[in-house]
C-alpha cells in the first residue's frame, strides 16, 4: 500500500515536471519561431532541411557568379554598341569623302578618323574592377598600348605612321613603278616585268588583254613575272591593251592604254602611232611607264597603306608584326619580324590562337559554364581599328597631283573594308555575348524559383506554426494549472478533512 502511494506520487510529479517542460519548449518557439534548437531535434525531417540549406547556398553562390557575369557583359554590350556606331559613321563620312585639307596634309575625316580611333582603343581597354575585358587570360593588365605610341612610336620603337612609310618606300620602289621594270624598247618589243622573283611588294601582274592589231602580247610568265609585247605590225586608233595588276592589300587595278594617232597623244592612257612599229613601240613604251607610275602612285600607294596595317595590327602569339627588311626600304625584297625593342606592339594582352570566348569562363548552373572572354586582337576589332589608323596615319600633299585621286583610293578602301565581307564582325562577337546574357539571365530566374522553393521547404521543416503553438501552450498551461491546484489541495489533506 505504501509502495503504490510513492510510485503514484513520483509519476504524478513526472508527469508535471514533462508539463512544465513542453510549456517552456513552447514558450521558446513562440518566442523563436523555430521547432527545434538543433538538427538532431527536428527528427527525421533534419535530412531534408540540411539537403535544402546546402541547396540555397549553391543556388546563392552561382547567382553571386551570374551578377558578376552580368555586369562584365552588360560593360562589354555597351562597348559594341558604340563600336558599332563609330563604324557606321566613318562608313557615312567616308562614302562622299571631301579633298579639303584642314590639318597637316589631312581632312577632316580624317581628324576625325584620329577621334575614333582613340575611342576604339579606349573602348578595347575596358575593365571592370579591375579586370581587362578585352585582353583573353590577361585581365590582369591594359592590353592596349596608348594611341600616340601605336601612331607615332615610343622611345626607340617605331610607330605606325613609319611602319606604313617604310612599307611604301618598299612598295612604290626606287623609280616609283611599283617595282615594275620597263626597260626602253627594244625595237619592235617592249617588256615589262617585276623586279625580284617572289618579292611580297609592289605590283604583281595578273594578266594581260590586248586588241591591238599587228601586235604579240605573251606572258605574264618566268619568275620574276614578265610580259612581252611585240608590235610586228601597225595597231588601229581605239584598240586597247590592258593589264591587270594585283596589289599588297589583296585588290586589284588595271593599267589600260588606247593606240591613238599621231599627233593626237598626251591624254593619261594613250600611245601614239608612230612612223613605223619601231616609233610605235617606242611611243607605247613611254606612255605604260608613265601610266603604270601613275598608278603606283594612286592606287599602289593607297593599297601598300593597307598592307601595312596589315603587316603592323594583325599579330598574336606566333605572329608579331612585319616589318620592311630595311634599310634601304626602296629596293627591299622580303619582311622581317619585328621586336618589341624596335617595334610598337599594339596589343600586348593573351596573344594565343584558341577561343577567346574561352579565356573567361563561369559555372552559372550545376550542368552549365558560359563563356564570355574576348581578346582586342580577334578580327572585328583588330579590323575595325586597322583601317581607322590608316586613315589616321596617313597624309596628303595638295602640291602633288595624284594625291587627291590617292585620298579617294584610300577612302573608297575604308567603306569597302569596313563592310566586313567575309570577316568576323562586331556583331558576331555581340551575339555571342548577348546569348551568354540571356542563357546567364535564364539562370538566375531559374534560380530564383528554385531558391525559394528551397527556403519554403527549410520553413516548413524548422519554422514553427504560430497558431498551433499558441493552442498547445495555453491547453498545457490550463493542464498545468489544474494539477497544480489538485496538487496543492492534496498537500493540505489530512484525516480529519478526508472524513
Amino acid at each position: 500500500m505504501s509502495i503504490s502511494s510513492l510510485s503514484k506520487s513520483i509519476g504524478w510529479t513526472r508527469g508535471l515536471v514533462e508539463m512544465r517542460a513542453q510549456m517552456l519548449d513552447l514558450q521558446r518557439q513562440l518566442a523563436t519561431g523555430k521547432k527545434a534548437t538543433t538538427f538532431g531535434k527536428l527528427g527525421s525531417d533534419r535530412t531534408l532541411s540540411v539537403s535544402m540549406r546546402a541547396r540555397v547556398a549553391q543556388i546563392e553562390s552561382y547567382k553571386s557568379v551570374i551578377g558578376t557575369v552580368q555586369l562584365r557583359t552588360d560593360v562589354m554590350a555597351q562597348s559594341f554598341d558604340r563600336m558599332r556606331s563609330i563604324l557606321s559613321d566613318t562608313r557615312s563620312d567616308a562614302i562622299v569623302p571631301n579633298f579639303e585639307l584642314v590639318r597637316g596634309g589631312q581632312t577632316a575625316l580624317q581628324v576625325r578618323a584620329e577621334a575614333a580611333l582613340d575611342e576604339m582603343l579606349g573602348l578595347l581597354s575596358g575593365e571592370v574592377d579591375g579586370r581587362y575585358l578585352f585582353a583573353g587570360r590577361a585581365v590582369d593588365k591594359n592590353p592596349i598600348a596608348a594611341t600616340t605610341s601605336i601612331l607615332d612610336g615610343y622611345g626607340q620603337q617605331a610607330g605606325f605612321r613609319q611602319h606604313l612609310s617604310e612599307r611604301r618606300q618598299a612598295d612604290l620602289g626606287a623609280d616609283g613603278l611599283g617595282r615594275l621594270v620597263v626597260p626602253a624598247a627594244a625595237g619592235t618589243d617592249v617588256t615589262v616585268a617585276e623586279d625580284v622573283a617572289g618579292s611580297p611588294f609592289g605590283f604583281k601582274i595578273a594578266g594581260v588583254a590586248s586588241t591591238l592589231s599587228g601586235v604579240s602580247v605573251t606572258g605574264p610568265a618566268g619568275a620574276p613575272s614578265e610580259v612581252d609585247v611585240s608590235f610586228g605590225g601597225q595597231p588601229q586608233p581605239g584598240e586597247t591593251i590592258r593589264f591587270d595588276l594585283n596589289l599588297p592589300d589583296g585588290t586589284t587595278t588595271t593599267v589600260q592604254l588606247r593606240a591613238v594617232a599621231a599627233g593626237q597623244g598626251g591624254e593619261r592612257g594613250t600611245f601614239e602611232i608612230g612612223a613605223d612599229e619601231a616609233a610605235t613601240a617606242a611611243n607605247f613604251q613611254q606612255a605604260l611607264t608613265d601610266s603604270m607610275r601613275t598608278a603606283a602612285s594612286i592606287d599602289l600607294s593607297a593599297a601598300s597603306a593597307y598592307a601595312a596595317a596589315e603587316d603592323f595590327f594583325n599579330i598574336d602569339a606566333a605572329n608579331p608584326p612585319r616589318r620592311v627588311d630595311g634599310p634601304p626600304f626602296d629596293t627591299a625584297t622580303s619582311l622581317r619580324a619585328a621586336t618589341a625593342a624596335d617595334t610598337v606592339f599594339w596589343y600586348t594582352g593573351d596573344a594565343e590562337t584558341t577561343d577567346p570566348r574561352a579565356t573567361s569562363s563561369a559555372k552559372i548552373d550545376d550542368h552549365i559554364t558560359v563563356g564570355y572572354g574576348a581578346r582586342a586582337n580577334e578580327e572585328a576589332f583588330r579590323w575595325m581599328v586597322q583601317n581607322l589608323a590608316v586613315l589616321a596615319a596617313d597624309s596628303f600633299d595638295p602640291g602633288v597631283s595624284t594625291d587627291r585621286d590617292r585620298y579617294f583610293a584610300t577612302t573608297q578602301r575604308v567603306v569597302n573594308n569596313i563592310a566586313y565581307s567575309g570577316r568576323q564582325t562586331i556583331s558576331a562577337v555581340h551575339a555571342e555575348i548577348a546569348s551568354v546574357q540571356y542563357v546567364t539571365g535564364q539562370a538566375d530566374a531559374r534560380h530564383t524559383t528554385t531558391k525559394a522553393m528551397a527556403e519554403d521547404l527549410v520553413a516548413g521543416v524548422e519554422l514553427a506554426d504560430m497558431n498551433e503553438v499558441s493552442v498547445k501552450l495555453l491547453q498545457l498551461q490550463t493542464r498545468l494549472e489544474a494539477s497544480y491546484q489538485v496538487t496543492a489541495m492534496l498537500s493540505q489533506l489530512n484525516l480529519t478533512r478526508f472524513l
